[in-house]
């Protein structure tokens, strides 16, 4: 049933009916109104009332899961919109997210957008204070575009620019707009996806949405609203009044360097140049709330008001708090406006709205006027005891019965059992059954009871897996993040002085781009050697060249043009990679012959224990859960490695597989590189096995000599289970009774002797391996086969992304950071990276914050002190934790987030982001606060770095990047040191391209009796037409070299009719006959490499094909085929044209599908041939 559904069961509720007919006559107040249920009540107040309402929350968290639940009754058509506050602290120079921002601008979007469904907007307090923008801007500024409409171009772009949208070449974001001839792309923040316009001259012919990733054209989308982008608009600004404003400005107390930096990044402001200190001069640019872009029928609802006014009154506290101490110390001047409104003057403005209610969770006493205590409650929880839920369905004690759960199936087993059926209704009004619950397809956090209380009995009670079975999943309202895999590094992401390889001639530093030859005028890409030395190499062989990852921060040296030099190179990494192949087929091959132990399958203890996972498992999480699980019950043993960052679900795959391998009477181990990273581990065992009748011990050298011996004992005579330990697990004097599985977390830290160890264990019982580094997809598609992998690319959807600040190191900052998020019973990692002087900045913090517990940690204590400290900090017996890089990698603590770093700037981005990750962990909102020193003028390369960390997302470059450096990491980690240095020496793409021939290559000599097919080699080919992407066509070059690059790399017949579709609809429907010619050249080299064709050249009245092999005894038969003024000689095909009459064109495409045709045919006999003459290899009926 859908769960929109629900909000009929208010129907016949007496209170509910008063409630409808009060709004507007009267503040009313409703109590006894459970968090669980405020949203159904909330849903359908909109669908009656049939306006805009505003629900103010106490905090940022509340109103985010508020929105999330009233997602689940909301219908399509209407639509509840999250205004975030704008998470800074006032009077520093820190930026917003630009996430954030564009959410603000999306739900004020919603309201002047509004038709016939009103939105509901849910804020917090102080997202409510924050000041936004004036709704003149919306009234006089905002478009709207239709198809038939007439533009000028560049009155449409100023006005663009002034709502604060960026011009780029490519859309990838919202905010941001593109011009590529008659095409328009821009990603408004009054739509959910990027719209494109097709221009018919000045005329607008066409308006569609498209897709971010793929940059194609979807579904026709009209009429296109064009909402302002940024919330500081300085051209849209009052600028007689920000004057004002700094003529008021005190700077008696301020040095002049302050003086002039502030009035230097006023200046900028008001110039348009964008800084990243915007936010701490909001209050010259805004002047509005929330408040003011309402309308006067809106519905006013404060989420428990007592807690409003009590965190509006310590806002107001703190924010005078921080000025006066800002201004003390000489930061700040007199009189600075400050971003956030009075709480006095929103609760002036919010009297001008006649309709309010004010929701409790708590009672009202009888005697209040104007409240009503609606009948709602808390669901009774019946934690695992189905039996006794099912004997209070049989009763009709919970009324109509609705079931929100992730077990479905589970549940309808057991319900079953006890003679209860699941009604199929799609309502929950008229003559429905108590003694058949329904089963709703959304997923809810937690239930509740409606009640008629006039006649003392319940009407429906909402049951979810808290209820049910004392598990409670995160809930996901809706996919945020795309389902396509992350894109690859291209070509077209180089930029000057980034290396690249060329197949054929080696390293080079790409230097730019260069159009050649006036008579027929191409484009070629410039690459600088050793010595100078240039090469020019034509865009339609852009598939010769990938960009240069080496896995180190060395660059590597160019490669010298002329010399031998790049092919004996290539010549020992082949060697390398084929000894690297014969060895992993050769394991590849013992592990298939070795027999294993074949576990069972699932049993009720499995599922039972599963479902106690308190997440959503992701569609990776999911994948390698099964690939996991398939493995162990084959009768060999497992050998699988699972990739995936810290936090994205390793350790939970690695508890059911353990699990499953104690339900199947076997034992466990988890051997980890550190002792910190194995308290962690016997913790989460513990905590989750608990109810389960398991044995989870933990050793370490940490243990007495006698605790370890009895350890010992118990695990040869089978008495534990489960023994989580560091490299003391893999020393000769362990003895298992019965061993199913060994679980290794991050191998790679082992030393040798440790890593040779485990190779021998990986013979006899099932082995899984864990790591955080992720690999790159070439690698793993090289080792497909031969290295079972399961990668988890998605990140768990409950995850907030972290809000991520570039600041200027402040104490203010510091302690105000450390006490937000202490405040809400949080923990701090604060990074300063200097064993030598740690001791003192963590004295420092306890000056600022004497109430607060410190601990510190870095790697050069004795590890036993340093175990101690983790695990204390683990237990939260410490607030915040002052350390060096020591947490970068294996660490979880939940509750730590908050992270803050000292000298973010002396940090490479792949740290920057692995630091990022140790924060995050869970559904609630994380900071990272990224501190360079007071003044610094930060380098261009660290400038470039922090800018695009705080960008870094999935789907932008700041994430490809920091994830490219991650997976050569990971790459070498998997490979092992002996292949570094050929890694380095001709780049990551190259080897892996190298390692996969290797593999095929071997595999192909195993298989003696197999018929191989040629493999595809690259043709050239040479035909005199003009062919390219003219600049004028594609003006922008990266995306210019983007589609030179995908025509390079066509694979199928269908990949050039989707390449023309894709061009005409980013570029423009009339194509230039350069970019014809270039498709035209595109399909004859596609045709040539299936034909196994080396070349065509065309001279004259001739072109010439050179096969890669002599056609030798079919010479006669192939001519034939090919028909007449086709000469076939022993080589070399010649087709005779005459170019002036003849379609030359076609004939080329008819001979070389023909060649192709009379290939096919060719394989198919010598098959059939093979099959013959070998028998043994026929399928036996």
């Amino acid at each position: 049933m859908d769960a929109s559904k629900l909000i009929n069961v208010f129907d016949d509720i007496e209170e509910y009916r008063s409630i409808n007919q009060l709004v507007g006559s009267s503040y009313l107040k409703i109590g006894s109104v459970p968090d669980s249920s405020k949203a159904i009540l909330i849903s359908r107040l909109q669908k009656d009332q049939n306006r805009p309402i505003l629900v103010i929350c106490p905090s940022a968290d509340s109103a985010r899961e508020l929105t999330q639940s009233l997602e689940r009754y909301l219908s399509e058509s209407n639509k509840a919109f999250h205004f975030p506050e704008a998470e800074i602290l006032p009077f520093e120079r820190l930026s917003i997210e630009a996430g954030t921002v564009h959410e603000r601008l999306v739900a004020l979007g919603s309201i002047y957008s509004a038709t016939s469904n009103p939105p509901i907007i849910i804020t917090s307090i102080m997202g409510l204070l924050q000041k936004t923008l004036d709704p003149e801007i919306y009234k006089h500024y905002a478009q709207v575009l239709d198809t038939g409409e007439k533009i000028s171009y560049e009155s449409m772009f100023l006005n663009w620019n002034n709502l604060g949208y960026s011009v780029d070449a490519t859309v990838e974001r919202m905010g941001s707009a593109a011009k590529r001839g008659g095409i328009i792309d821009i990603f408004s923040t009054a739509h959910e996806m990027p719209c494109r316009i097709d221009m018919w001259g000045d005329v607008i012919d066409k308006i569609c949405t498209f897709d971010l990733l793929t940059q194609r054209s979807l579904d026709t989308h009209t009429p296109l609203k064009i909402y302002p982008a940024k919330e500081i608009l300085p051209q849209l600004s009052n600028n007689q009044l920000i004057n004002e404003l700094i003529s008021h400005l005190d700077f008696s107390q301020m040095d002049q360097l302050e003086i002039d930096r502030v009035h230097e990044e006023l200046a900028n402001l008001m110039a348009g140049i964008h800084t990243e200190h915007a936010a701490m001069y909001s209050g010259f640019f805004l002047q509005h709330t929330l408040l003011d872009h309402l309308p006067e029928n809106t519905l006013i609802i404060t989420n428990e008001f007592s807690e409003i006014t009590e965190l509006a009154t310590q806002i107001e506290t703190r924010l005078i708090q921080l000025r006066k101490l800002k201004e003390s110390r000489s930061e700040l001047p007199f009189n600075f406006p400050s971003v956030l409104c009075s709480w006095d003057d929103a609760k002036a403005h919010l009297k001008r709205f006649s309709s309010q209610i004010s929701l409790s969770r708590y009672l009202y006493p009888d005697r209040e006027t104007d409240s009503v205590n609606f009948p709602l409650s808390p669901a009774p929880s019946y934690y695992g005891a189905i039996e006794k839920m099912a004997s209070d369905i049989k009763m009709g004690s919970l009324g109509k019965v609705v079931l929100s759960t992730r077990h479905a199936e589970r549940l309808r087993e057991i319900l079953s059992e006890n003679d209860i059926g699941i009604s199929e209704s799609e309502s929950i009004t008229g003559n429905v059954s108590y003694y058949n619950p329904i089963l709703t397809d959304s997923t809810h956090s937690a239930g509740y009871v409606v009640e008629d209380l006039e006649k003392n009995q319940k009407i429906l009670t909402l049951l979810t897996d808290t209820e049910l079975f004392g598990t409670k999943k995160q809930f996901v309202s809706k996919p945020k993040r795309h389902s396509s895999k992350f894109r690859s590094t291209s070509i077209e992401e180089l930029i000057h002085g980034e290396y690249v390889v060329h197949a054929d001639h080696g390293i080079g530093k790409f230097i730019g781009t260069v159009i050649r030859s006036e008579e027929s005028p191409k484009e070629y890409l410039v690459l600088e050697y050793a010595e100078k030395d240039r090469l020019y190499i034509p865009m339609e062989q852009l598939s010769r060249i990938t960009p240069y990852s080496g896995g180190t921060d060395t660059p590597p040296n160019p490669t010298r043009l002329g010399t031998q030099e790049w092919t004996r190179t290539l010549a020992r990494a082949k060697e390398s990679t084929k000894k690297l192949a014969f060895d992993l087929l050769e394991l590849y091959a013992q592990r298939e012959s070795v027999k294993g132990f074949s576990h069972e399958t699932d049993s009720t203890w499995q599922y039972e224990m599963e479902d106690a996972f308190p997440f959503i498992e992701t569609p990776d999480q999911l994948t390698a859960i099964q690939d996991v699980k398939y493995d162990m019950q084959q009768p060999r043993p497992m050998d699988r490695l699972i990739c995936g960052d810290v936090g994205y679900g390793k350790t939970e795959i690695a508890l059911r597989a353990i699990f499953k391998s104690i339900l199947s009477r076997k034992q466990a181990a988890i051997l980890v590189p550190t002792t910190v990273l194995a308290s962690q581990h016997h913790q989460t065992l513990s905590d989750r096995l608990a109810p389960f009748p398991v044995s989870v011990e933990l050793l370490s050298r940490f243990k007495s000599p006698k605790e370890q011996q009895e350890i010992l004992l118990k695990l040869k005579n089978g008495t534990i289970d489960v023994i989580v330990g560091t490299h003391r697990l893999v020393q000769k004097d362990i003895e298992f009774k019965n061993l199913g599985i060994v679980i290794i977390d991050e191998e790679h830290r082992f030393g040798v002797n440790h890593k040779e160890q485990l190779k021998s264990l990986r013979e006899e019982v099932d082995v899984l391996t864990l790591s955080a580094t992720p690999i790159p997809r070439t690698l793993h598609m090289a080792l497909a086969g031969i290295r079972d992998i399961s990668t988890i690319q998605t990140p768990p959807e409950e995850r907030l992304p972290v809000r991520t600040f570039l600041a200027e190191k402040s104490n203010d900052l510091i302690k105000e950071a450390i006490q937000r998020e202490i405040d809400r019973g949080g923990q701090v990692f604060y990074l300063h990276n200097r064993v030598q002087s740690i001791q003192f900045v963590a004295s420092q913090i306890r000056l600022m914050l004497p109430h607060v517990k410190i601990a510190v940690a870095h790697g050069q204590m004795p590890e036993n002190d340093l175990s101690t400290v983790m695990d204390e900090f683990a237990e939260g017996e410490a607030d915040v934790l002052v350390c060096t890089t020591i947490i970068e990698s294996g660490l979880d603590i939940p509750n730590v987030n908050t992270l803050i770093v000292e000298n973010a700037d002396k940090f490479g981005l792949a740290q920057l982001y692995q630091l990022r990750g140790r924060i995050g962990r869970r559904a609630q909102r994380s900071y990272a606060y990224l501190m360079v020193e007071h003044g610094k003028t930060l380098t261009n390369t660290a400038q470039k770095r922090l800018e695009t960390i705080l960008a870094a997302n999935e789907l932008g470059a700041g994430f490809k990047i920091a994830m490219k450096d991650l997976e050569i990491r990971g790459a070498g980690n998997l490979l092992g040191a002996d292949q570094s240095g050929h890694v380095h020496a001709i780049g990551f793409e190259m080897y892996s391209k190298l390692l996969a021939e290797a593999i095929e290559e071997l595999r192909s000599q195993n298989n003696e009796t197999a018929s191989v097919k040629h493999s595809r080699s690259e043709a050239i080919i040479d035909l005199e037409l003009t062919a390219s992407i003219p600049e004028a066509f594609i003006e922008d070059m990266p995306t210019r070299m983007r589609m030179y690059q995908k025509l390079a790399n066509v694979r199928d017949k269908k990949d050039i009719t989707n390449l023309q579709d894709e061009i005409a609809e980013r570029f423009g429907r009339k194509l230039p006959d350069e970019m014809h010619n270039l498709i035209f050249s595109t399909r004859v080299k596609y045709l040539a490499e299936i034909a196994n064709v080396q070349s065509i050249h065309q001279k004259h009245n001739e072109i010439q094909i050179r096969m890669n092999e002599e056609i030798a005894g079919a010479r006669y038969a192939l001519a034939t085929c090919l028909g007449a003024n086709v000469h076939v000689g022993n080589q070399f095909i010649t087709i005779r044209t005459d170019k002036d009459t003849d379609p030359w064109g076609k004939k080329l495409i008819e001979t070389l599908e023909n060649l192709y045709s009379f290939q096919e045919k060719l394989y198919s006999l010598n098959e059939e041939i093979t099959n013959f003459q070998n028998p043994k290899t026929l399928k036996s009926d």
